[in-house]
């Protein structure tokens, strides 16, 4: 990958990352229901539709080549705001 192509994927996700939170603060509360299958299949539904929405944009701009570094990144940001959400929701 070449540098701006590194740079508009990097942009790319941060705004996305900014839609995926937006869309979480509103389904809040079909995500985190009482009952746990309805739990489950909501927390799916949403991971499921989020992720090939990502990669379908992530596809178009730069014909879906992921980097590695690009994974070692996103893995590292998954553990670190789930950690953050998994204190918050202790409160």
């Amino acid at each position: 990958m070449i540098i701006t192509e590194q740079l508009l994927s990097f942009i790319i996700s941060i705004l996305y990352g900014f839609f995926y939170f937006f869309t979480l603060k509103i389904s809040y509360n079909y995500l985190y229901c009482k009952k746990k299958i309805y739990k489950m299949l909501n927390s799916f539904l949403f991971q499921f539709l989020h992720t090939i929405i990502y990669f379908k944009i992530y596809y178009f701009v730069n014909f879906g080549q992921v980097n590695v570094y690009f994974i070692i990144i996103t893995i590292i940001v998954y553990f670190m705001i789930n950690i953050k959400f998994t204190k918050n929701m202790s409160n």
